[in-house]
């Protein structure tokens, strides 16, 4: 059976980066083999977005994300009423903890069984019982 993930804007963040870690690129080159069916949720793209236009600009940022999305067969996912429900729940039990994009990524791994892809360290230090079910890759800078 093919591995689920369900990538985060910090693990893009890396791939994106000048200097994108080896297990990132292992992950990117299983995505794009089709090793990996890969999920992105369309406001973790916003965030990456962000986050590159800052540093290079508006531009950049657009050839950069547009170019990901026809280079790698990733799975760009909506917001269902479903998943809105979810990760409100995940936010409202977590609001110190967890960013939206967090609660919208966590809420869709557990809904799916998807292992989360992120460069959050801290998640399975999380009380919350649900957040122990979640299955995790982590990843550093």
């Amino acid at each position: 059976m093919k591995q689920s993930a369900c990538l985060d804007a910090g693990v893009l963040s890396i791939f994106f980066s000048s200097d994108c870690t080896q297990d990132v690129e292992a992950l990117m080159k299983s995505i794009k083999e089709k090793e990996v069916h890969a999920f992105i949720l369309r406001p973790i793209l916003i965030e990456s977005y962000y986050h590159i236009c800052r540093i290079k600009g508006n531009e950049i940022a657009r050839i950069t994300i547009t170019s990901f999305i026809k280079e790698y067969p990733v799975n760009l996912t909506d917001i269902t009423e479903d998943l809105i429900f979810s990760a409100g729940k995940l936010k409202c039990q977590n609001g110190n903890t967890l960013s939206y994009n967090d609660c919208l990524s966590i809420a869709f791994c557990l809904n799916n069984k998807v292992e989360f892809h992120t460069t959050e360290k801290n998640l399975k230090k999380n009380t919350y019982h649900i957040l122990k079910r979640l299955k995790i890759k982590t990843y550093s800078f």
